[in-house]
């Protein structure tokens, strides 16, 4: 067994979550199969898109890779991980086709199961030929190097911070306002009760994203719009601080070289720009990509830097102390945000757009992604076994 965690291993479970979340969204309406259209046999479908057939064959690519990967990294042959990576795809790929029979909204196809296959196909061949030129052993002894052996599910956290960003967070990179959807998944929980009345008083469920996160929550009278307006830039500021300054301490929690950290912090400061623009450009048009940066983001950004720098040269262990501060800081803040119908109305056209399976993965990437990394720095501050002031290399 290798001495290192494989990353491929969290990034396989991930790609099948997020595959699993695409596939059966929107994930309501759920019924019992009619038996008279229901058939172990998948069906063909007189008319498919063929932007639906492209996501259909590019969708399992990664899973292929990395999965692949995973079972090449865990000892087994090129044959036997190649095989077993085809069938496992094939057989998830064959298990959610066969649920959207219990959705009304989605229509099973054996297209999609053969393009799935295909695809995790092309991903395992991609994999193999990474193996075959030594690019495994390479990262290998990168990663041996330069990262600590429990670096797997914090480089994983790393990879998918970016994507959580896209779908439009209530403040720029203020990731994990989890209390609104909570609220939402239990009024659905207490339909038809009188139950349902106190979790959503005014019956709108958009104003759960454009009013306080928890019933009975108000504002004191002595707070005024005035202090409101003026606290507001602040709370900007200090949100994006922190949103950029948690990646920056896993980032510092995995890393064993000051070099190495500097590249990560510099990386997070430049996909954090890219992915919110991407998202506003996506939400507004690209004319728009750059209107979020403001004075007070600016701010934000300056100072999460800055911050970010304080970390390198110092300790994993503190690196992660601090990390769990700021996430719990993050968090608490961004439940504080004040009500936006503006926030509720693009929330609403975001959920009717083209593309709403990606934003469905994007926006719950987005929702718990700060609640994985708070669990995985836990982790890794109370590991036992490990220096607690390792040396820091050049």
């Amino acid at each position: 067994m290798p001495s290192h965690r494989s990353t491929a291993w969290p990034l396989t479970w991930a790609s099948a979550a997020l595959i699993a979340y695409a596939t059966l969204h929107p994930w309501t309406g759920w019924h019992w199969p009619v038996p008279g259209l229901f058939t172990w046999v998948l069906p063909k479908q007189s008319y498919e898109l063929p932007g639906d057939l492209m996501a259909n064959l590019v969708g399992y690519m990664p899973l292929g890779a990395v999965l692949c990967i995973a079972l090449l990294r865990s000892g087994r042959g090129a044959l036997s991980a190649s095989l077993l990576t085809v069938a496992l795809c094939a057989a998830l790929s064959y298990l959610l086709e066969l649920t959207q029979f219990a959705l009304p909204g989605r229509v099973p196809s054996i297209s999609d199961w053969a393009l799935n296959s295909l695809g995790a196909a092309w991903g395992v061949l991609a994999a193999i030929t990474a193996y075959a030129l030594g690019l495994v052993d390479w990262w290998h002894r990168w990663r041996e190097r330069l990262l600590i052996p429990q670096a797997g599910f914090g480089l994983a956290l790393l990879w998918l911070w970016p994507l959580g960003l896209l779908f439009p967070p209530p403040l720029p990179l203020g990731e994990g306002q989890l209390g609104p959807v909570l609220r939402l998944l239990l009024v659905d929980w207490t339909a038809d009760t009188p139950w349902q009345r106190w979790f959503l008083p005014d019956g709108d469920p958009l104003s759960l994203f454009a009013g306080p996160m928890w019933p009975g929550q108000t504002l004191p009278q002595e707070v005024s719009v005035g202090q409101l307006a003026a606290w507001w830039p602040w709370q900007n500021a200090l949100t994006v601080t922190l949103g950029l300054l948690a990646p920056m301490a896993v980032a510092c929690a995995v890393a064993r070289s000051r070099a190495l950290r500097l590249i990560l912090l510099a990386g997070a400061v430049v996909m954090a720009v890219a992915a919110t623009a991407v998202s506003t450009a996506m939400n507004y048009g690209p004319d728009h990509a750059f209107t979020w940066l403001g004075l007070p983001t600016l701010l934000g950004l300056l100072l999460g830097a800055l911050c970010g720098a304080l970390l390198l040269d110092r300790t994993r262990t503190t690196a992660a102390v601090v990390g769990v501060a700021v996430l719990l800081g993050l968090v608490w803040l961004i439940h504080q945000v004040p009500p936006d119908p503006y926030y509720a109305q693009t929330l609403m056209l975001w959920e009717q757009g083209r593309f709403i399976r990606f934003h469905g993965l994007s926006r719950w990437l987005g929702l718990l992604w700060p609640y994985a990394a708070l669990v995985w720095l836990l982790a890794r501050v109370f590991a036992r076994g490990e220096a607690r002031t390792p040396k820091i290399a050049a």
